[in-house]
């Protein structure tokens, strides 16, 4: 069976006013799978 990649990310690099949220990040997430993110406070949830 062929999986079916609704998202993928490769090599992802945030920045805010000189501070790097985000280094290198990849994923990918296939179809019918249930991903979730975890983290702390001020993490990076939300930038990615």
């Amino acid at each position: 069976m062929t999986q079916t990649n609704l998202l993928e990310v490769e090599n992802l690099k945030v920045s805010y006013g000189g501070i790097q949220a985000l280094k290198g990040i990849s994923l990918s997430i296939a179809q019918g799978e249930l991903v979730t993110l975890i983290g702390s406070n001020g993490a990076g949830k939300t930038t990615t």
